[in-house]
Formats: structure tokens, sequence, C-alpha cells
């Protein structure tokens, strides 16, 4: 084997491992922005403390909560979502609230659009992240459902719209 052709595996294996190397930082990099984008605060507090459902209905295709701010203002909830152990219909995108303040006895319209039709529902949570605005920092609450059944009907409009939370406000 001469040197140049030495040189040349040298150099095709410095280009792969390179590559090989960009790629996972890249992979992992991606990972951890699904993951911050995605996830909620992992301490957890009674919701009763926070607040109260004062309403709910399920229609089949759309889950509404009507949630009253019970806590002091100092408390801000960010961001919420459905999941469900039992059924991938329940499961649903992260939805930031945008809210900035929020006052004791204050309403949250909270409608939850179901990704295919269904008649019931079982093993629901309503997460919503919340902030304490003292110290910044952050936590969850969850309401549990145990089952629910669907009552044909409309939803009405409310003056929320989901939209999906940006990292910053994470």
């Amino acid at each position: 084997m001469n040197l140049h052709s030495a040189r040349a595996i040298s150099w095709a294996r410095t280009v792969v491992i390179v590559a090989v190397v960009g790629a996972a930082a890249f992979g992992l990099y991606l990972g951890y922005l699904a993951y911050y984008n995605d996830s909620f605060p992992v301490q957890q507090k009674p919701f009763g403390d926070y607040a109260s459902v004062v309403a709910s209905t399920f229609n089949g295709t759309e889950f509404y909560f009507k949630v009253e701010w019970t806590a002091p203002s100092s408390f801000t909830p960010l961001f919420a979502q459905l999941t469900s152990s039992s059924s991938d219909a329940a499961n649903t995108p992260v939805c930031g609230l945008n809210l900035t303040s929020i006052s004791t006895g204050q309403t949250i319209d909270m409608p939850f659009a179901i990704t295919a039709p269904s008649t019931a529902l079982s093993n629901v949570d309503l997460a919503i992240a919340v902030r304490s605005n003292s110290n910044m920092t952050e936590f969850t609450i969850v309401y549990h459902v145990d089952s629910v059944t669907a009552k044909p009907g409309t939803i009405y409009p409310s003056n929320f719209a989901c939209s999906q939370p940006q990292g910053t406000d994470m």
C-alpha cells in the first residue's frame, strides 16, 4: 500500500467519523428540544389547591373544561394537555394558555379536540403546568376523569384558542 492510498483512507475515515459524531450530536439536540417543549414539570401538587373544574362536557369530538382558578394571582397556569392511559384518542397536543396573569375566581375555558371520534373515554387526565411568580418554579396539577360518555351537542365557542407553546414559555 502506498502513502497516497493510506492518506485517502485516513481522510475518508475522518470524514465518516465527523459525520457520525455530528449526526449523533444533532439527534441529541433534537431530542432535547422535543423533551423541553413537550414536558410538564415533574413536581406535582394537588389540583384542588389551585383550581377547580366547574363544568365539563364531552360531545364525542371535543372535551371541554371550564376551570376556575382558586389560587392567588402569584401562580399562573402556563399550558395544559389531556392524556389517557386507556385511549390514544384522548391524547392531545400541549396547549399554551397564553396567560400572563390570572385572578382568583377567574375562569378559563379549555376545549380540547379529540383525535378520533369516540362514544366514551376513560382514565383521562387534564394536566396544567403552573408557575409560581415569586420564585419562577414550575409544577403540574392534574385533574382525573375516570370515565365520560359522549353527549351529542355543540360545545359553544369560547374566547380561548389553543396554541402550541413556545420553548421560552416552558
